[in-house]
């Protein structure tokens, strides 16, 4: 990296003049005069006062006068400003008053303060865009011959880490508290006095009113409609103009000013279309003098050369960035204040807590070559509100973003999830941002074009034989180490493991660094070659977070190890992109590597049907030095391809030669797809497939192969009915694999088919008890809602249907118990108590309806509940409750319920009223009866026997007597209704004859058509 030669010079400035102004502070403790210091910008005079904080005061503007009120007796001393008098700030008066201090000033009519106190200084800005105007006039004037010394020249105005201001060269004396205002210098002087490079700016013409000049854009590059490019729109904004960069994704922004120019660091590498610019430089012409873009292959970098007096203000709107341009004095709304920590064994620390941290970027000024490590920020307004200077780096003033310029080749800057870590070492040891790729016990010639991030080869340290000799030597190093320091000796000795195919050992060594080290989690190259061991352990998702560090993005061959991983995880499109990326360094692995690599490709191709690519990557397989495994590998990868290009002949002669390789994996899956194969030409039938892929489950078992089997599985035992079966596999398949059963939707799919089974018929070839015993086997499966409750409702009805009265209460008390509430839950309740009425349980029938009473059901629920828990009244012979539950109830069915309270308690005039009522005049048009009427009929007879009323017999007679000519209880009609009087035992029996039938010919009958056709 390049560094600026005026780093030292600058630096030691800065120190010298803090040191000079350090007395003043001190002097005023000890009641000596408080000499005010003063410096001058283009726009604005800065006046500083180095007082105690504790000291208040005020400050008024009334017209041309300024007036500032210390709450202390406080000698001023104000010869420094007399003699280098500033223009927005003149004749300064000091008097006291009660004890105050009173400083007036003469300012611009259009002047306006501002203050803050920096450490023990109280600065004070009095800006005025008048004054700047007059001064940058006279700036134009023709220069002399010969320098005469009479000309007046404005310096910027710069400031060290204690407020104070910088001497120039010819010992001038200002001073400047930290403020991030715009600076701007004018006399060339190549660097300020806190070490921030001034890049010295062309004079300013003074413009016509009607003048039109456009602005320098250079480093724009043509971009084609396929390129990825931001546009750049402006707009008129209060005091100021707004540059508006739509993005089309999230993309992290900074913002810095630095010798003349605003820096825009964008975390994409975008192509930049600049006729927004263009198109608004009528806008910009007073503000924006030139735009270059800087090549980054990181992010687009641009940088902004700004006429003076202006100041930078960052937000955001979505995925927008707004850059305003403003003449008021700006702060960052979320400035970030880096801290020092404890430096221990990794050298000097600084840290800059922040969140939502874009991408490292690294840029070079153009200007003097110094080097930048500029970290955007995907939050607004979040900058650094000042300059801090440290030994090792400085980190810049900023409006968005972090910037460090490091001082030396032993700076690290690393960013973690809540901050910036900027670090440095005296030396090249093993820390938490440095971990050497050399293994310091093999010396072998390395290529010097390219630095293998994962270099196998080199990590093997000698001879396969020489295993046990070189680990032991290893150990040996490790113990020579101190027990606080011995991280360096794990390195190689964890990446010795890995290359000796040892991952489980490596990741133990590799997490005992991490417990010396925790930074190491933030590590890049530790990330990486962890990563490497969990994909070989199998641990995939673990290496896929290990390699989709950030820190990695750069790194090509790290890119072919997320190809590996990708693959194995079915994530088959990122698979190939990141051999895409990492291709062209294809070349630097051995042979073995390579072509695991490139089987991957192939694989991840031809799941996604791109069987050229998979040809062109099997072909190049072919110059390579495969080991017997890989061999087999890709001859079944050809055999699936001639299969897809439908060569059926030769991949099914492939696929049989492949079933009997040693490698057992590979035997699995050409027996899998010679099955498939077999199947889909109806060469073998799908009970045959169902045996042959039951085998293959003990062949190979986990992973994505097994998944596939199970899925594949599960449709033909739905094909052939064997729903059990099929589910059970299902449900395998997701206890097994969950991530790959979500890929597969076989969670969604169990569903599916249990709601075709119980919703759409498909359950009804299966008998009752197999219903049953399938529905509490997958009884997981019942979709909520009013789905699910309809399912066991259509379930409880088949079982009713068949009389499993039991199994169907069953059902409907756990969905009562915990599917069902409010209305739903009532209704429920009365279904149930109805199947306890027909499994003669009264008792629980009333038990359940009361236990699930609800206020303001619905009218017909209301009347449903309360006509069955009547029928449970009545059948516990409670029949004055049950009289009492239907008062006021006018309807068929209370009318029903009433002949039947008034039969059972032999109530027989009531029951006479109640029946006549019931059968109407239907008589009079000779209308067949149904058999309820037919019970109601032969029930009013018999009560009309026991009250001994003959002509209402006789009446009976001749309405009914032809309809009951035949059919149920005909004969006892004929017999209670002729003029022949019965003897008591021949009453008896027809009573009897009538009790047998008569529950299965009225409310049975009623419930058990209330669980058929719904």
């Amino acid at each position: 990296m390049t560094f600026s030669r005026w780093q030292n010079l600058i630096g030691a400035v800065c120190l010298s003049v803090a040191l000079a102004a350090a007395p003043s502070a001190l002097a005023q403790s000890s009641g000596a005069q408080v000499v005010v210091q003063g410096a001058q910008q283009s726009n604005a005079a800065r006046l500083v006062f180095p007082l105690p904080r504790t000291v208040g005061y005020s400050i008024n503007k009334q017209g041309t006068e300024l007036t500032i009120s210390f709450e202390a007796d406080v000698e001023l001393d104000f010869s420094a400003i007399l003699a280098t008098p500033l223009r927005q700030a003149t004749n300064p008066r000091v008097g006291k008053q009660a004890g105050r201090t009173i400083v007036t000033l003469d300012v611009p009519q259009d002047a306006g303060p501002r203050d803050f106190w920096s450490g023990q200084y109280l600065v004070i800005d009095i800006y005025s865009t008048s004054a700047a105007r007059v001064q940058s006039a006279a700036n134009m004037a023709p220069a002399p011959a010969e320098n005469t010394g009479d000309t007046e020249t404005a310096e910027p105005l710069q400031e060290n880490e204690d407020g104070t201001a910088a001497s120039d060269a010819s010992g001038d004396t200002g001073v400047q508290a930290n403020d991030p205002e715009p600076q701007s210098q004018t006399d060339g002087s190549p660097a300020n006095a806190d070490g921030q490079v001034q890049q010295p700016l062309p004079e300013e013409p003074v413009v016509q009113a009607n003048a039109f000049s456009g602005i320098d854009i250079q480093g724009v590059t043509a971009f084609s409609p396929d390129d990825k490019v931001v546009p750049v729109s402006v707009s008129e904004v209060e005091a100021g103009i707004q540059l508006r960069f739509p993005w089309p994704e999230e993309v992290a922004s900074a913002a810095f000013e630095r010798g003349g120019y605003l820096w825009l660091v964008f975390d994409q590498p975008y192509k930049f279309d600049p006729s927004g610019l263009r198109a608004g430089q009528g806008i910009i012409k007073d503000r924006i003098r030139a735009v270059e873009l800087q090549d980054n292959s990181d992010a687009l970098v641009m940088r902004l050369g700004l006429k003076n007096g202006q100041s930078v203000v960052v937000e955001r709107d979505v995925n927008d960035w707004l850059i305003s341009l403003k003449d008021t004095p700006t702060k960052p709304r979320f400035p970030l204040e880096p801290t020092r920590q404890a430096e221990g064994v990794q050298g000097q620390q600084i840290f800059v807590p922040a969140t939502d941290i874009g991408r490292k970027i690294d840029v070079e000024d153009p200007a003097v070559g110094d080097f930048l490590v500029v970290l955007p920020m995907l939050g607004e307004g979040r900058g650094m509100a000042q300059e801090y200077s440290y030994a090792s780096s400085q980190l810049l003033e900023t409006a968005q973003g972090v910037v460090v310029m490091p001082k030396s080749d032993f700076v690290d800057v690393e960013r973690f999830r809540d901050g910036i870590a900027i670090r440095s070492a005296g030396n090249n040891i093993l820390s938490a941002t440095k971990l050497s790729r050399d293994t310091g016990l093999s010396q072998a010639a390395r290529d010097e074009q390219f630095s293998r991030l994962i270099d196998f080869d080199a990590w093997r340290i000698g001879e396969p034989w020489e295993y046990r000799k070189i680990k032991s030597r290893l150990f040996y190093e490790l113990s020579l180490q101190p027990l606080t320091d011995r991280n360096a000796a794990r390195w190689k000795l964890a990446r010795f493991y890995i290359a000796h195919g040892r991952a489980s050992e490596a990741i133990g060594v590799l997490e005992r660094m991490l417990d010396e080290d925790p930074l190491l989690a933030q590590n890049s190259e530790y990330l990486a070659v962890r990563g490497v061991a969990n994909f070989k352990q199998g641990r995939l998702e673990a290496a896929s977070s290990d390699l989709s560090n950030k820190g990695l993005e750069a790194e090509q061959d790290a890119e072919l190890w997320r190809v590996l991983v990708a693959e194995a995880l079915g994530q088959y499109d990122a698979a190939l992109e990141h051999y895409r990326r990492g291709k062209d360094v294809m070349g630097t692995y051995d042979d073995f590597d390579r072509a695991e690599i490139q089987l991957a490709v192939v694989r991840a191709a031809l799941e996604l049907d791109n069987l050229e690519l998979a040809l062109r990557e099997l072909d190049l397989l072919n110059g390579l030095n495969l080991n017997d495994e890989q061999l087999a590998e890709s001859v079944f990868q050809s055999a699936r391809i001639a299969a897809r290009q439908g060569q059926m002949d030769a991949a099914l002669a492939q696929f049989d030669d492949l079933t009997n390789v040693p490698y057992r994996w590979i035997a699995a899956r050409a027996r899998y797809a010679q099955t498939t194969q077999n199947l889909k030409n109806g060469d073998i039938t799908q009970e045959q497939a169902i045996d042959q892929l039951e085998r293959l489950r003990f062949a190979w078992r986990g992973a994505r192969f097994e998944a596939q089997l199970l899925d594949d599985l599960a449709d033909l035992y739905f094909d052939t009915k064997q729903y059990e079966l099929g589910l059970e596999v299902l449900r395998q398949g997701v206890s097994y694999f969950p991530d790959l059963a979500r890929d597969r939707q076989m969670i969604s799919r169990s569903a599916a088919m249990f709601r075709e089974l119980f919703l759409e018929g498909k359950a009804d070839v299966l008998t009752p008890i197999s219903a049953i015993s399938l529905y509490y086997k997958f009884r997981d499966l019942t979709p909520l809602g009013a789905e699910g409750d309809l399912m066991i409702r259509r379930l409880a009805d088949r079982l009713v249907s068949v009389d499993l009265l039991d199994r169907a209460a069953e059902l409907l008390e756990y969905q009562v118990r915990v599917r069902t509430e409010g209305a739903g839950r009532a209704l429920i309740a009365a279904n149930l108590a109805k199947i306890y009425i027909l499994n003669e349980q009264p008792n629980k029938a009333l038990e359940i309806m009361r236990a699930t009473r609800e206020p303001r059901l619905p009218e017909d629920i209301d009347a449903t509940r309360r006509h069955v828990e009547t029928r449970a009244l009545i059948e516990l012979g409670r029949y004055e409750e049950a009289e009492v539950l239907l008062e006021g109830d006018r309807s068929r069915e209370a009318e029903q319920l009433k002949a039947d309270i008034y039969w059972g308690s032999k109530a027989w005039s009531k029951a006479s009223a109640t029946i006549r009522q019931l059968l109407g005049d239907g008589w009079r048009r000779n209308e067949a009866l149904d058999p309820l009427e037919r019970l109601n009929l032969i029930r009013l007879t018999i009560a009309l026997t026991f009250m001994e009323d003959r002509a209402g017999l006789i009446e009976m007679r001749r309405r009914y007597g032809s309809q009951m000519r035949v059919g149920d209880f005909a004969n006892a009609f004929d017999l209670l209704t002729n003029d022949q009087e019965l003897s008591g035992r021949e009453l008896g029996a027809i009573a009897g004859q009538i009790a047998s039938v008569e529950k299965l010919q009225s409310f049975m009958r009623d419930y058990r058509s209330d669980f058929s056709g719904r």
